[in-house]
């Protein structure tokens, strides 16, 4: 890379976080349904605002006055790697669950299948408490409620016996991620490659060892991971316009800000269309 990037769109990145929490404030005290994928919705927003934060400040250099005798200071481009790709995952579970199904009991069915996984996943760690062991007791009641209502489910009838056995047994995403972000209106780059080059950050992957080791300023240590940057403000754009698509008093506020609609479009069309240039910063 003969030239080093500058960040220079984290105004953009402010703006849109800014925006993000003030229509993710505005549904609070919104009434529950008959179920909790409202409430988990929000889970999942709370969970995508704090770690697109976290970037943001770990973007900033990272200072550590208390570990040795003198103040460290170093810029950690793992972790802001790691963190975009648990945030890009965040949206796109998101989107799957609650935005992409068109039909009551394809929402339903998605709905019931992403939270029978994560009880069917607490299931195999083991409790060492009394009150641990009553949880996970009580929660397989909960199991089993959840695999009654999906095996009642027209949509999952429909399914092979192969997917429903897979389904059954926790796998709950019929799709592939980069299908999932293709879905969303990501670019194939950024939702299988970019994605991808995130994943060996997560994975300690030898590219992530050799750019991290190779970046030896703190300019090259930044560069590194501008691409980044950029992909969470398509996605923190997405992710806005998918949440008001779900929350009505959401929606309300962000129509009255005409230049943050602008800001989002930008950048949902950004993520739309974008190739070249994060194909160079992932090579």
């Amino acid at each position: 890379m003969n030239e080093i990037p500058s960040f220079q769109e984290e105004k953009d990145y402010i703006r849109l976080l800014e925006t993000l929490i003030k229509v993710a404030e505005a549904n609070k005290d919104t009434a529950l349904g008959e179920d909790d994928r409202f409430l988990e919705a929000e889970g999942l927003c709370k969970k995508f605002i704090g770690h697109t934060a976290s970037v943001l400040y770990l973007f900033r250099s990272t200072t550590l006055p208390d570990v040795t005798d003198r103040c460290i200071s170093f810029f950690d481009a793992g972790s802001i790697n790691v963190l975009s790709r648990a945030a890009l995952e965040s949206f796109l579970v998101f989107h799957y669950v609650f935005i992409e199904p068109q039909l009551d009991n394809e929402k339903d069915f998605r709905y019931y299948s992403w939270r029978y996984a994560s009880y069917i996943d607490k299931q195999k760690f083991p409790s060492r408490t009394e009150e641990g062991k009553r949880q996970i007791t009580d929660e397989k009641k909960t199991i089993d409620d959840l695999k009654e209502k999906i095996n009642n489910n027209s949509f999952f009838k429909q399914l092979d016996e192969k997917k429903k056995e897979k389904l059954l047994n926790g796998q709950w995403r019929l799709k592939f991620w980069k299908e999932i972000g293709m879905s969303a209106g990501l670019s194939e780059i950024l939702a299988k490659q970019f994605y991808g080059h995130l994943c060996a950050y997560a994975h300690s992957g030898c590219q992530s060892a050799q750019q991290v080791g190779n970046a030896e300023t703190a300019e090259t240590q930044k560069a590194i991971c501008i691409a980044t940057m950029k992909l969470i403000m398509i996605v923190m754009a997405n992710m806005i316009k998918a949440y008001c698509q779900m929350f009505v008093k959401s929606n309300d506020v962000l129509q009255k800000d005409e230049d943050a609609k602008k800001l989002i479009d930008k950048w949902v069309n950004i993520g739309t269309s974008l190739q070249n240039e994060f194909r160079a910063f992932i090579k």
